[in-house]
């Protein structure tokens, strides 16, 4: 399967106050999960870079009845994919501000930390409320849905 390029995202352009205020400035919405992945100092900024975004699907990476995310990530690397910094969620995020409603996109990092009460990466998401840059919290055993939008940068 081929994996189409849907973003191009400059990396490490603000520092992390600025790009929390960019995400403010532009009302995206964000939950405690969020909030505290930036609070606790997870959100660093990268060197400066640009990196190429695939949104795909567990099904698209061979897994019709969903996986976790070890598995996901495993699967993804064999088709030069990768996950990216938590930096990237805000970025991706602010680039899209007219993303579908349906589905989710989870955007592939790695977790900050190991407690798995923690917030593990960020997720974006649209709804009538608005835009959302949201954190989440998921087991090493927590499934994936198929249908699930899952961002991932090109190798």
């Amino acid at each position: 399967m081929s994996f189409e390029t849907r973003f191009e995202i400059t990396l490490g352009q603000l520092d992390t106050a600025s790009l929390r205020r960019a995400l403010a400035d532009a009302g995206v919405l964000q939950n405690a999960y969020a909030n505290r992945l930036f609070d606790e100092g997870h959100v660093v900024p990268s060197p400066q870079r640009v990196v190429k975004v695939v949104v795909t699907n567990a099904a698209e990476l061979r897994a019709p009845e969903g996986e976790t995310l070890d598995v996901l990530f495993a699967r993804a690397r064999e088709v030069g994919l990768v996950p990216g910094p938590l930096e990237l969620a805000a970025y991706l995020r602010l680039a899209w501000p007219d993303q579908p409603t349906v589905p989710r996109v989870t955007v592939a990092s790695l977790r900050p930390t190991p407690e798995e009460t923690s917030p593990r990466g960020f997720y974006l998401r649209r709804d009538d409320e608005g835009t959302w840059l949201r954190g989440y919290v998921a087991s090493d055993d927590w499934v994936f849905e198929p249908t699930e939008g899952l961002a991932f940068v090109r190798t």
